[in-house]
């Protein structure tokens, strides 16, 4: 009896502190593995409240504004006197970032308002040749509408696919890129399709020969191609562009559309958006220029709209030709198309100015009773 009981008690174990600190540590690396999670997660919360406050207040601090009064001309548009453009000063609040104000349109040495737009596309090119067809599709375009089809045959080997002629020589002195909308129904490696800027009519006297990207089949693509030498004196009457190929692109169709002359970086797209509304009529996307006072950027060159700047913005209505106003064709232009949505006297009317951050900024005004030349809108 004494043996058995003997021989249990050597058999108890018990729990060392070894054992004890071992148990300990390991809740404490629980504990502390949960509690850099928790912390964690207050952190990454923190930073995304901070991140959307920083925004909000950014988003405040480039708002736009208009400075004084906006003017309203009189002009003759169609036959009919009418409210012809609008003219505003704008500024911003300060702090935060600059605005762009890069403008799609532009006034050329003339007075006249112009499109970058070089070929919109819409009527068809003129073929180089029996091996290349060129129709207009009015089913696969980018730009309302329609885009130029060109069916290239096999027997096509190299040189120019298609032209187009100008009807009158322009000037592009100005531009320091080209963009064109593209569509091949093969893949095409960078170079292989081009676009040429020429002096000659039908696609003759390339002044700049630019290569279009890499393009993936069936695939629309906006080639954006800087000019290696822009403000050149051989820029100043352009009478052609053409559409030519430095080897065999294969039997394939190409479709292009809206090509145009960019004034710098941008796009030649408006990154500030103008629209206008009134009781008969609304356009999205308005045409409008730009001047700022002492110069575009006031010295910087550019078209960013600062802190210390004014910036002189006109939104037209109608087209302007350097002398007459007159309406748009209600297809692809930002103008009044009748003379029966003409801006008249004792009208109200609504601009919605939407700079690429920040909020938009509604100005409403009305027109006198009688128009004048020059009509100050309080």
């Amino acid at each position: 009896m004494n043996k058995t009981i003997y021989r249990i008690k050597q058999n108890q174990q018990g729990i060392t502190g070894l054992e004890t600190a071992i148990i300990l540590i390991a809740f404490i690396v629980v504990a502390s593995v949960f509690a850099y999670t928790v912390l964690s997660a207050g952190l990454f919360s923190s930073q995304k409240t901070e991140e959307v406050l920083h925004t909000g207040i950014e988003e405040a601090e480039s708002t736009i504004k208009v400075l004084g009064n906006v003017l309203a001309y009189k002009g003759t548009a169609s036959g009919d006197e009418c409210v012809a453009k609008l003219q505003m000063v704008l500024g911003k609040a300060s702090g935060g970032g600059s605005i762009d104000l890069t403008p799609f349109y532009r006034i050329d040495s003339n007075g006249a308002l112009v499109s970058p737009v070089v070929s919109d596309c819409d009527t068809a090119w003129t073929a180089s040749g029996s091996n290349v067809a060129v129709t207009t599709d009015g089913a696969d375009y980018k730009e309302v509408p329609a885009s130029n089809k060109l069916t290239v045959a096999a027997a096509f080997t190299t040189g120019t696919m298609a032209y187009y002629n100008m009807s009158t020589a322009l000037d592009m002195t100005y531009a320091k890129q080209m963009t064109v909308w593209i569509k091949s129904s093969a893949d095409q490696t960078a170079g292989v399709i081009r676009l040429a800027v020429c002096s000659g009519t039908a696609g003759a006297n390339a002044v700049e020969t630019l290569d279009t990207p890499a393009l993936a089949a069936n695939v629309w693509t906006e080639a954006i191609v800087a000019l290696s030498n822009p403000g050149a004196i051989e820029l100043s009457s352009i009478n052609s562009i053409a559409l030519i190929a430095s080897s065999d692109p294969g039997t394939i169709d190409i479709h292009l559309d809206e090509v145009r002359a960019g004034t710098g970086t941008d796009l030649g797209r408006n990154v500030t958006m103008v629209a206008y509304n009134d009781a008969n009529t609304y356009i999205d996307d308005c045409a409008w220029t730009v001047e700022f006072a002492g110069g575009y950027g006031t010295g910087t060159n550019d078209y960013l709209l600062e802190n210390s700047e004014k910036a002189t913005v006109t939104i037209w209505l109608h087209g302007f030709n350097g002398t007459s106003y007159s309406n748009g064709s209600g297809v692809d232009d930002p103008f009044i198309d009748t003379n029966a949505e003409h801006l008249k006297s004792s009208a109200v009317f609504n601009l919605q100015i939407m700079p690429p951050q920040g909020a938009t900024m509604l100005v409403q005004k009305r027109t006198p009773a009688y128009l004048h030349s020059i009509m100050r809108l309080l």
